[in-house]
Parts: structure tokens; sequence; C-alpha cells
């Protein structure tokens, strides 16, 4: 008997319907955001998901016609919103085309690290989600650290370094000079050498 490959959209829905995935979903997860489709288009990598929250459960769907809200935005955003909690930043990035209300209920449900803690903790265990949630923390401070340390740069070169750097008026006087200095060198070149 061949086996088929199962489709993105087919895996994740083996695993969206697991007894342990639906088992870590506590009762009443969803209720703000129950019997709607939320269609993420993903515009960079030209993907779109389509994500059914019914009966406090998730499922994926290839139909992408009908949806009470869509999400247009691209996958690094969309990860950015949700790490950063829903900064505004990254949600001023993402286009809502539907039911607002529904978008702005889903868009809470992403940024709350809470709800998605709760998922995993439930999935792999509090020990393990505890190990992991340290390690985001450092990672992130330590990206915090670059991004300011780089931003410190950035300021001191624009203030500070810039004026180094010859303007366009300097680089024209410059070549200018070269060429006289060049003119200059061959006359006298000219002047001296019929004179061996």
């Amino acid at each position: 008997m061949l086996k088929r490959k199962l489709t993105f959209i087919e895996y994740f829905n083996k695993i969206l319907r697991s007894d342990l995935f639906n088992r870590s979903i506590p009762n009443g997860f969803f209720e703000d955001v129950d019997n709607k489709k939320i269609k993420i288009n993903l515009k960079d990598i030209d993907y779109i998901i389509t994500v059914l929250i019914k009966d406090n459960s998730l499922s994926l769907l290839d139909d992408n016609e009908d949806f009470d809200v869509e999400l247009v935005t691209t996958p690094a955003t969309l990860i950015l919103f949700i790490l950063s909690k829903g900064s505004d930043k990254f949600s001023s990035n993402i286009i809502i085309n539907g039911d607002i209300e529904t978008a702005n209920k889903f868009n809470k449900f992403l940024s709350s690290s809470d709800k998605l803690k709760e998922i995993i903790i439930h999935l792999i265990g509090e020990n393990k989600t505890n190990i992991m949630e340290e390690k985001f923390n450092k990672a992130s401070s330590f990206f915090k650290e670059i991004f300011l340390s780089s931003s410190k740069d950035i300021i001191d070169l624009f203030t500070d370094d810039l004026s180094v750097i010859p303007s366009k008026s300097d680089v024209d006087q410059y070549l200018d000079e070269v060429d006289s200095l060049k003119s200059r060198t061959d006359k006298l070149y000219q002047k001296y050498k019929d004179a061996k």
C-alpha cells in the first residue's frame, strides 16, 4: 500500500486534532474568537493560512474565500508582533480586512504571552516551559543589548563621523586641484625634457 504524503495543512491539522493538543487547551480558551475564520496572508512568501476557531479547537483550512477577518502581513512582522507582546511598532504593519473587532480579539490573543505560555505548559510540561522561557529571556535581553549598542553606534556615526566625510564640492575641488597639478607637472616635464 502506498503512503500518501501529507500536505502542510493536513500535517498541522493532525497535530491540532491530537488528544495531547486538545487536552492542553483549557476550557473557554478561545471564547473571544469562537466560530471565526481568520485568514492570515503572509505576503512576502505568498502563502495564505486560514484558521478556523470553533468549539475551543483550532484547525487550518484550504478554503481562503470565506473568512471573518483577513490579516495581511509578512512572516517576520507577525513573529515580531507575537514576541513583542503586541507592540504598536509591529501592529501598525499588519493590514486588517473584514471584522475589526474579531481582528483585535485575535491580535490580543496572539500578543498574550500568558495564553501562549499556558498552551506550552500543557504540551511540554511546566519545567521545560520554565527552561524555555528563561532561555528566551536571555536571548531577548542579548538582542536588546545588540540593538541598543548598534543604534548608539549609528547615532554616533550620524552626529560625529559624517562631518569627516567630504562633501561633493570638496571632492570636486580636490579633483580640480589634481588636474591642475597634473597639468603643471606635464608643462614642467615638457620644459625640462629637452634640457637633458
